[in-house]
């Protein structure tokens, strides 16, 4: 069955470099491709008509159908052109796709809500499905699939996709588990803090979430590594050379920030390589007794 993947145009590098992204993809996977641009209508160029700047998007999307159909002549792809706010038509486009992938740089586009800046972060907490963030700089790169486990089960959904990745790249998978010694511990009583057992509990963290990936992939091979220290710096050092680094969120609530999670809130903010945020499942309905 083909994977539906939606790529965001905004006609420049970042949104190049997911394209390239998508296609390198489309390498190891069968896919069915929508590129969609979304024309923002509460802006356009002080003195510009409405029109000529609508042929704007227009074009970026035919220039990236263009570089689709030369690189892979038979990867069936559709144009789309959308119409609003781009958060909330790239989220509405999400609840029907596989994966949402888009570009990012931190410089600024020519269109307004360019794919940059703070869209990437704003995808991450609200998409319905994995979220794919690509540098502007983006090479293929023959590294491992990184992921970080958390001190719970809240990380087991992207564990799981990263898992799923590694394997169709035929790559390994490094599991990263950070851990800091908490603030309040031994700071007022002057109890010695017990470094050694902390350390041992986040090792059985870590031994758990690998063991359980080693049973659902036999063949894979799973590099558990367990650091001291705050988790996204950690993340991001681990994934200099790595091929993807995977992140999860913390749910849905009302606070962006807050359902991102501050972990890959930091490690967008600091792009080592292409991000994937997978969303955690909705909760099951409460039904009533």
């Amino acid at each position: 069955m083909a994977e539906d993947v939606i790529v965001a145009i905004d006609g420049g590098p970042a949104s190049n470099a997911a394209v390239d992204w998508m296609l390198d993809r489309a390498r190891t996977a069968t896919l069915s491709v929508e590129l969609t641009t979304v024309v923002e209508l509460d802006w356009a160029p002080a003195g510009g008509p409405e029109d000529d700047f609508h042929i704007v998007y227009e074009r970026a999307l035919s220039e990236a159908g263009r570089r689709v159909d030369e690189a892979a002549p038979t990867l069936r792809k559709t144009s789309v052109v959308r119409r609003g706010s781009p958060v909330e038509e790239l989220i509405r486009a999400s609840t029907r796709a596989d994966l949402l992938v888009i570009g990012t740089n931190k410089r600024t586009g020519f269109l307004a809500g360019a794919v940059y800046g703070t869209l990437p972060l704003r995808l991450a907490a609200h998409a319905r499905c994995p979220l794919v963030v690509v540098p502007a700089n983006w090479t293929r790169s023959d590294g491992p699939v990184v992921a970080g486990a958390e001190d719970d089960r809240s990380s087991d959904v992207a564990l799981d996709f990263a898992a799923r990745e590694a394997a169709r790249l035929g790559r390994g998978l490094v599991i990263v588990h950070a851990w800091t010694i908490p603030a309040t511990l031994g700071l007022d009583d002057g109890s010695i803090v017990p470094f050694d057992a902390l350390q041992e509990a986040h090792e059985e963290i870590l031994a758990l979430a690998a063991g359980r990936i080693r049973a659902a992939h036999p063949g894979l091979e799973v590099a558990p590594v367990l650091e001291q220290g705050p988790a996204a710096p950690t993340l991001v050092e681990a994934s200099q050379m790595a091929a993807l680094l995977v992140v999860g969120t913390h749910g849905r609530g009302a606070v962006a920030g807050l359902i991102l999670g501050s972990v890959s809130h930091d490690v967008l903010l600091n792009m080592p390589c292409p991000i994937a945020v997978v969303p955690r499942p909705a909760p099951p309905p409460v039904t009533a007794m």
